[in-house]
């Protein structure tokens, strides 16, 4: 760092180092005997609370170090591959549910599972998802794939590619924390998306905000305009 020249060391960054330890050594034995579970955070609609799909979230409950938070492992294993294994975990475990719920005659809402940076280099994914919705006779209105604009502004030739892919193949396709990042409206034009999530971070702080408002007036009007769901 150019501006800090002095770094101290602590407890608390030795024991982030353990963590990543602990986690690397136990994640293939947690998917094996399925620590992982499957969560999910609902989708409301706001004029009217109702509640119109989900996201598939990852908690992992470890039965020697209790709940470890999401915030510690997927950073790990983006890091070290593992989050491609952990995403086909997750879409199965989508799909397995779904096929239970329509199975049993309830009312089923779209859920959309996230798709990893890492998954984008990987040739076979497109039949893989296939594969997996096949295998549950899973509706592909039910089921849609989120991608971080994160990984817009870096892999933009191979998220094209997959998010056209993906809707050819009748999927949704959702820019997740649009915003987050300093090119977000050059990928809303080259990357082809049916939803728009936007950052928490466009919401007007206070009812004063002003320049807040208009900025997120203006945005939902630009989705609108181009045909997406906000």
């Amino acid at each position: 760092s150019y501006v800090n020249h002095v770094a101290y060391y602590d407890s608390v960054i030795r024991k982030k180092e353990l963590m990543e330890q602990i986690i690397t050594a136990e994640m293939k034995k947690a998917l094996e005997t399925e620590q992982f579970e499957l969560y999910l955070q609902p989708k409301c609609e706001m004029d009217t609370g109702k509640i119109i799909g989900s996201e598939a979230l990852v908690r992992w409950t470890h039965p020697s170090y209790g709940r470890i938070s999401p915030g510690e492992f997927i950073p790990v294993f983006e890091k070290n591959g593992f989050i491609s294994e952990l995403d086909d975990f997750m879409l199965r475990m989508t799909c397995r549910m779904i096929r239970r719920w329509l199975d049993e005659g309830k009312t089923v809402y779209p859920i959309s599972v996230n798709v990893s940076r890492t998954d984008l280099y990987n040739p076979n994914l497109l039949e893989q998802i296939k594969a997996c919705v096949e295998e549950f006779d899973v509706p592909h209105d039910l089921i849609s794939f989120e991608l971080t604009e994160s990984a817009f502004v870096s892999d933009n030739m191979q998220l094209h590619n997959l998010a056209k892919l993906l809707q050819e193949n009748h999927f949704h396709v959702l820019m997740d924390d649009f915003g987050s990042g300093y090119s977000s409206l050059n990928s809303l034009r080259e990357i082809p998306v049916d939803v728009l999530k936007m950052d928490l971070k466009f919401l007007p702080t206070s009812s004063d905000d002003r320049r807040g408002m208009i900025i997120l007036q203006s945005i939902v009007e630009m989705a609108k305009r181009l045909g997406l769901d906000v």
